[in-house]
């Protein structure tokens, strides 16, 4: 990490919301929130483009972004962010019921407050893309110009999102970041990684597949998939796996690194959250250094 000095901003879209746990405890979580702490943590630039409500919520969300050193630059003044509940049915399993919030309404008008530069990276969740309420969003990521570098996590929603949007985003500066069940939705079942190249080289865009064991893939539909290996960790909890992921990818990116060595990097940030409990365990510099010497 001795030549990583992270230069370009991320504009992170998408929600900051409220968790509930089994214990009644209360954070902040939500998988843009989970990125833009990721990259603080990292001192990556970030943009903060996550909407903050009029309620309780709200309030906490504020704090713990003004904590990280992230002014709220978009405001919803009829609406207070969605929260999550975890839940436990009579069976033992776990449920997550999600409140929807302001996180869930977006506009042109909102969109445009937000400063860009050429430069500027763009990330965004599949969650707030899908349904009436990512209309906006679609539109708005689609018409970026196509050199304007964005990374697409559409998360498990992602066959929610039709044919026509990722056509409309074929030969831009387009990364999709998917898992293994996330890729067989996009890309057709089979082979993960050949589906995967396949669907690359329709639309001219890159794919990363997150295949757990077997690492990362990068498909760009040119060059042949090229294999990044995984971490090994003891691995504590899978939660935020994939945000934290993308955060180490951002911050390779904003760094100026190819996207083979950002890949390498965002391996190692999703290896130190899983080898803890929860979606909060991103490492800064210092921590992700001391883990895994040498890179």
């Amino acid at each position: 990490m001795s030549d990583f000095l992270a230069i370009k901003p991320v504009l992170v879209l998408g929600s900051a919301i409220g968790e509930v746990d089994l214990g009644q405890q209360r954070q902040i979580g939500g998988s843009a929130f989970n990125v833009a702490r990721a990259l603080s943590r990292l001192q990556v630039p970030v943009v903060n483009g996550m909407p903050v409500g009029n309620g309780e919520w709200g309030v906490m969300i504020e704090a713990a972004m003004n904590a990280l050193g992230l002014p709220v630059l978009l405001r919803h003044g009829q609406k207070d962010n969605g929260h999550r509940l975890t839940q436990l049915e009579p069976s033992g399993k776990r449920t997550l019921v999600k409140v929807p919030g302001c996180e869930t309404q977006w506009n042109k008008a909102q969109l445009a407050m937000l400063p860009m530069t050429p430069e500027t990276l763009i990330y965004i969740h599949g969650d707030e893309l899908t349904g009436e309420s990512g209309e906006a969003l679609r539109d708005w990521l689609t018409r970026l110009p196509f050199d304007q570098w964005r990374l697409i996590d559409p998360g498990p929603r992602v066959g929610l999102l039709d044919a026509d949007f990722f056509a409309m985003l074929s030969d831009s500066d387009t990364v999709l970041t998917l898992n293994r069940s996330e890729t067989a939705t996009l890309c057709g079942e089979g082979e993960a990684v050949t589906a995967a190249q396949r669907f690359a080289a329709a639309h001219n865009i890159t794919l990363i597949c997150r295949l757990e064991a077997e690492g990362a893939w990068l498909c760009d539909g040119r060059n042949p998939p090229l294999n990044l290996a995984e971490y090994r960790v003891p691995v504590v909890d899978t939660l935020g796996a994939g945000d934290a992921h993308c955060a180490g990818l951002l911050a390779g990116i904003s760094a100026g690194w190819p996207l083979p060595q950002a890949v390498n990097l965002a391996n190692r940030v999703a290896a130190c959250v899983v080898a803890s409990p929860g979606a909060a365990g991103a490492p800064d510099r210092q921590q992700l250094q001391q883990r895994f010497p040498g890179n």
